[in-house]
């Protein structure tokens, strides 16, 4: 009843009626994770779509097969990587996370995470690192926003851009602290400054990064501990953030800190290859 067959577009899967009327189609999207794991990994994002048509739910079925099958290729070229491949849905889609943990080595076993943190005044003592210094950055001029860009490119994969700075900057409350070697961008942490429908005021933490070589020195703690206090003397009285469930390393420093789990806002259902 149905055709499916590869799109011209990349990565892109359709299926088409008798009539030859575009009736579904489905996109997978791989990337290299960033390194918050234990091992290098492939993650392999992919979402269905098929209309509300006779059939509907085997297509959709004969669709999935086809994303396992691309996915099982792509990882042949990836031999020394953990390959995951996996969907995304918001906390509340009961529809989605039913179908996808239904299927066969599926696992709704990662989500994203929001974690919060009450303020007082009596929080962690801040200690001296020999050699690295502590201060806010401005944005005043197109050197500094890059040296961050490339910084914090080479942590994260979908990183800011100089686009995403300028947009920063043009925000009602924000500041940036970063940690300096010798002058050096090696860490910072962005926070912009939000308000929940209850009128909360809290410090969303927009972006938070310590580069490779520098990290277990305690600096992602002591940028959190500094930004605590720029939150205090705001008089902002909470911070948040999001986090990934499996980036261990991510969550024993909030934890060390006090965030706690305030909800989860998405579920990757997913298997390893």
């Amino acid at each position: 009843m149905y055709t499916i067959k590869d799109s011209e577009r990349k990565n892109t899967i359709e299926a088409y009626d008798e009539e030859g009327n575009l009736v579904g189609e489905a996109i997978f999207s791989p990337f290299k994770a960033s390194d918050i794991h234990e091992k290098p990994r492939i993650n392999i994002y992919f979402d269905i779509n098929v209309n509300n048509i006779e059939g509907r739910n085997e297509l959709k079925d004969k669709m999935f097969d086809e994303i396992i099958k691309c996915s099982r290729t792509i990882k042949e070229n990836y031999k020394d990587f953990l390959v995951r491949v996996y969907h995304c849905c918001f906390s509340d889609n009961k529809e989605g996370i039913e179908y996808y943990s239904s299927k066969v080595g599926f696992k709704n076993d990662e989500g994203m995470y929001i974690i919060k943190k009450e303020l007082t005044n009596k929080e962690l003592e801040i200690k001296e690192i020999k050699g690295i210094d502590f201060c806010k950055l401005q944005f005043e001029n197109e050197h500094e926003m890059m040296e961050l860009v490339e910084k914090q490119n080479k942590v994260f994969v979908n990183g800011y851009s100089m686009e995403d700075l300028k947009e920063l900057k043009n925000k009602n409350q924000w500041f940036s602290i970063a940690a300096k070697h010798k002058g050096e961008i090696i860490g910072n942490i962005v926070i912009v400054i939000k308000e929940d429908e209850a009128n909360v005021k809290y410090g969303w933490v927009d972006d938070l990064f310590v580069s490779k070589e520098w990290r277990k020195f305690g600096i992602s703690k002591n940028l959190i501990l500094k930004a605590f206090e720029e939150l205090i003397a705001l008089d902002v009285k909470e911070s948040r953030l999001e986090v990934w469930s499996d980036n261990k390393r991510a969550l024993s420093v909030y934890e060390s800190v006090g965030y706690k789990f305030y909800q989860q806002i998405e579920c990757s259902i997913g298997m390893f290859l």
